[in-house]
């Protein structure tokens, strides 16, 4: 494949799916993203490298800052009161049953966070060949961004979904933003969940991560989710949000204007959900089947993960193997995140052989 010089080159490139600020409009926004999501794993590559290396970050990423900027509004909760130290200090990342859905045994992991916590970035550690990761959003693309055939490409948990049971959700927006609130949105998270778990314990030959802040805002009770691996980000609220303004900042000062308006409108949501996502954490913290890890060894995986892109869309077989080589000898990593790398690495270097 050539390589480009520009982001022009690489956006105008059919066989890429590339996310950039020049994005308007959800609808644009999800059908790149849906794009992107059913690429074949070396367009994956293909599509990250140059958006890594135009835009500063992966595509995933970019979906939620583009979303998040979509999403700013001009209006200012200004009398908030003051916060709670909980809501500004971050915690350790939570694992629970994290060996279980290493070795199989559990084959569903839910990760939950604050919007902007990274839930993605920990998913992006984990995704596979083996491995579907579904971002429950995308329960709200309905027919307008996927084909049943697109639905297939994506996730074969989702496609029998809305090819079964949630064959009643499956409409256009248009139809869908007659329907009242009570009888699509707060249903349709909880359906899919629930179907979600039945699927899984039929499904053995792969692994399923789900995540979303749906979970803690629909189910209420965490031991739903006891007999599954569940991961929560400990990234506070304000370490969130701050994140994506400095990202932003990186990319586009004007940027930051929006992201203030919007600061000040979802405080008062987020001390709610910190409430919530705190009764998770209490729950499975206790748990012997429970780990807590700084957030900065998985930093560090995702990094890899973006040299392992590098070196690959550069045909660079010897720097893919110089990356497996140190993550066989680096003691800080865990049993799954080392695997995780040389995992990838011998993906990439069986790619570049095709």
């Amino acid at each position: 494949m050539e390589k480009y010089t520009s982001l022009h080159q690489a956006v105008c490139d059919p066989s890429l799916a590339i996310i950039t600020d020049d994005i308007t409009t959800q609808a644009e926004l999800n059908k790149v993203f849906v794009k992107y999501k059913i690429l074949p794993k070396k367009q994956k590559r293909f599509s990250d490298y140059y958006s890594n290396e135009f835009l500063g970050h992966n595509v995933p990423e970019m979906y939620f800052l583009v979303k998040d900027k979509l999403r700013a509004g001009n209006d200012i909760f200004g009398d908030w009161e003051p916060l709670n130290e909980k809501y500004v200090v971050s915690e350790p990342d939570l694992y629970y049953k994290e060996e279980s859905f290493n070795s199989g045994e559990t084959n569903l992991c839910f990760i939950l966070g604050h919007s902007g916590s990274g839930k993605s970035m920990m998913a992006r550690t984990l995704e596979g060949d083996d491995i579907d990761h579904i971002e429950l959003d995308d329960l709200l693309l309905t027919k307008d961004h996927f084909t049943m055939d697109g639905l297939k490409g994506y996730s074969g948990m989702f496609y029998s979904f809305f090819n079964g049971e949630g064959a009643k959700y499956f409409i256009g927006v248009n139809e869908r933003d007659r329907i009242p609130k009570e009888e699509y949105e707060d249903k349709v998270f909880i359906d899919f969940v629930n179907f979600a778990m039945e699927y899984a314990k039929q499904h053995r030959e792969k692994k399923y991560i789900i995540d979303g802040i749906w979970i803690y805002l629909y189910f209420d009770d965490p031991s739903v989710f006891e007999d599954h691996a569940v991961f929560i980000k400990g990234t506070s609220f304000l370490k969130s949000k701050i994140r994506v303004m400095k990202r932003e900042m990186q990319r586009d000062l004007e940027a930051v204007q929006d992201r203030k308006l919007m600061f000040g409108r979802e405080t008062r949501n987020y001390l709610l959900d910190e409430d919530k996502i705190d009764r998770y954490r209490r729950f499975f913290g206790d748990s012997p089947d429970t780990i807590f890890r700084d957030e900065t060894d998985e930093t560090m995986i995702t990094n890899e993960l973006n040299s392992i892109d590098i070196c690959f869309v550069n045909h660079d077989a010897d720097g893919i193997i110089e990356i497996m080589k140190k993550a066989q000898a680096n003691t800080q990593l865990s049993n799954w995140n080392r695997l995780k790398i040389i995992n990838e690495c011998n993906s990439a270097l069986l790619d570049l052989r095709i």
